[in-house]
């Protein structure tokens, strides 16, 4: 019994501190489909148990929908031009987190996030 409970103190540790890792500013590049290359600025905060955010472009900024955020990466959604995407996140380090934008209508896409040092 004791080490049931110790290895679940253990995983909601480990729970809790991956999510206080998300919150912050993260930046990545990505190319656009006519070859430019952009800036996406993200921002993160974990409310609770809840994962609010935005994503900023030179086009303006989204609020991102549908989050879930599990051990060590996260989903959400954002929507802009009737058009949707999904994005699917994985902690590399601390500091760096792959995104998958997948099932999108402009293509599938990869782009690191690296944290924004205050």
């Amino acid at each position: 019994m004791k080490t049931i409970l110790s290895v679940f103190l253990c995983l909601m540790i480990s729970a809790a501190t991956f999510a206080a890792n998300i919150d912050g500013t993260w930046v990545g590049n990505i190319q656009s489909p006519d070859g430019n290359e952009m800036v996406l600025t993200y921002v993160f905060k974990m409310d609770g148990e809840k994962l609010t955010g935005s994503v900023k472009s030179p086009g303006g900024e989204i609020v991102i929908t549908n989050t879930k955020v599990e051990e060590k990466s996260f989903t959400f959604e954002i929507s802009f031009n009737e058009m949707v995407m999904k994005n699917q996140c994985t902690f590399k380090d601390d500091d760096t987190i792959i995104l998958k934008m997948v099932d999108s209508p402009m293509g599938d896409a990869e782009l690191v996030l690296k944290r924004e040092k205050k």
